[in-house]
This record gives structure tokens, C-alpha cells and sequence, in this order.
């Protein structure tokens, strides 16, 4: 099954102001939720149109929306309110995987793993990526970034000859497999489903996703 996935994890010690800053941005597109907190995951993870948010690890909060949901334009929305800077990943079809490093509102770098997946003209060349840049804005060494910005080609993509490269060796997934933005986002201090976090879920329902993911692909 094709994984499709988008989430962002933002800067910030504080689970609460950015969940409140997600129900101001549904509140102006129409929709009024209550979250449900002490949402643990060894629970079910409840609809599948939930936000579910996690408590600051190593000073990032991550968001999973449903993968309709643009993480990028969401990371701007909520870094503009909140005055701090988020990584956004997207996965499509367990192969194509994307990351855009945003600022206050701005987005600062993009980056693409397989630029011609979708053909000439998808991808150019602003999505090839700046480790250097993303690593001196999150406070990490480049040299742990830049192996995952490496762009692979359709050919190189498609062969059964070779193995499929990875960024570092004792990473869990290679650079054809979405879930390596897991290993990028570990590397940059980011957890992903950290055991015995606690979750908040943000209750949109199909209505309330498609009104987001509408108005954000808008602004």
C-alpha cells in the first residue's frame, strides 16, 4: 500500500500554544473543535481526518494532519503566528519524499529526493536543497544533513542492479524510501512518534480538513 503522508514539526517547547494557534487558523476557515488531550499511543489513533499533535520533544512539536492537508503552506501559517521556524515533510507513494525548512512565515529551502518523478517542469532547480542552511537554522552539524540531500534520478531510481544509496549507514530507511525523512527529521533533533508521548488530537473531520487544506493552498 502507498504511504502519503504530511507533517510538520515546529520549533517550540509549548504543545498547547500550538494547538490553540491550529484552532485559530480553523476558527477564520469556518470550523470550531475542541481537542481531546492525554491522548496516548498506545491508543487507536482515532479518524483518520484527526490532527494529532505531540507533546515538545528536544524542543520541536510535530503535527500529523491528514496527508491532504499542504504541510508546507501549514508550516508557514503557524511559524507566521508563532514567530519561530518548522520543517515540513511529505511522502507520495513510499518513494518521492519532499522537506521545506520554513522561518516566520518565509520559507527558507526546499528540497526533493526525485525531481523528474512527475516529469520535466514539476521540480526545478529551487528544490535541490541547501544543507548547510538547514543545519545552521536548526543548530546541527551539516556534515549529519547533507548526505539526505542528494537528488536521484529516474534511471538510478528505477534500476534493480544496484542497491538504493542511503544517507548513513546505520540509517533505517535508504533515500528511495519515504520514511527516510524519519532519519533526517532524528538528525535534526526532531522525534518522530516518540515512545510514551502524549498526543492531542485536533478532531476536523472531513469537513474541517477539506476547508483547511482548501484555504491553505490559497494563501
Amino acid at each position: 500500500m502507498s504511504v502519503l503522508l504530511s507533517a510538520v514539526a515546529v520549533r517550540s517547547d509549548d504543545a498547547e500554544e500550538v494547538v490553540d494557534v491550529l484552532l485559530s487558523l480553523l476558527r477564520g476557515v469556518g470550523h470550531r473543535v475542541e481537542p481531546v488531550t492525554g491522548f496516548g499511543p498506545a491508543q487507536p489513533h482515532g479518524d483518520p481526518w484527526d490532527v494529532l499533535v505531540e507533546q515538545p520533544a528536544g524542543g520541536w512539536v510535530t503535527l500529523v494532519p491528514h496527508y491532504v492537508v499542504p504541510s508546507d503552506s501549514l508550516a508557514v501559517e503557524l511559524t507566521r503566528r508563532l514567530g519561530t521556524c518548522a520543517s515540513a515533510i511529505s511522502i507520495y507513494e513510499d518513494v518521492l519524499w519532499t522537506h521545506q525548512l520554513v522561518d516566520r512565515g518565509a520559507e527558507l529551502d526546499r528540497f526533493v529526493n526525485l525531481p523528474g518523478y512527475f516529469g520535466p517542469g514539476e521540480y526545478d532547480d529551487t528544490w535541490a536543497g541547501d544543507a548547510p542552511l538547514v543545519a545552521a537554522t536548526v543548530g546541527v552539524d551539516p556534515a549529519e544533513l547533507a548526505p539526505y540531500f542528494r537528488q536521484v534520478s529516474d534511471n538510478r531510481a528505477r534500476t534493480r542492479w544496484l542497491r538504493p544509496p542511503k544517507a548513513h549507514a546505520s540509517d533505517g530507511h535508504h533515500l528511495l524510501d519515504g520514511w527516510v525523512v524519519t532519519d533526517l527529521w532524528r538528525r535534526m533533533g526532531i522525534a518522530w512518534a516518540e515512545p510514551g508521548a502524549t498526543t492531542t488530537r485536533v478532531p476536523l473531520g472531513e469537513a474541517g480538513t477539506t476547508a483547511l487544506s482548501d484555504w491553505l493552498r490559497t494563501v
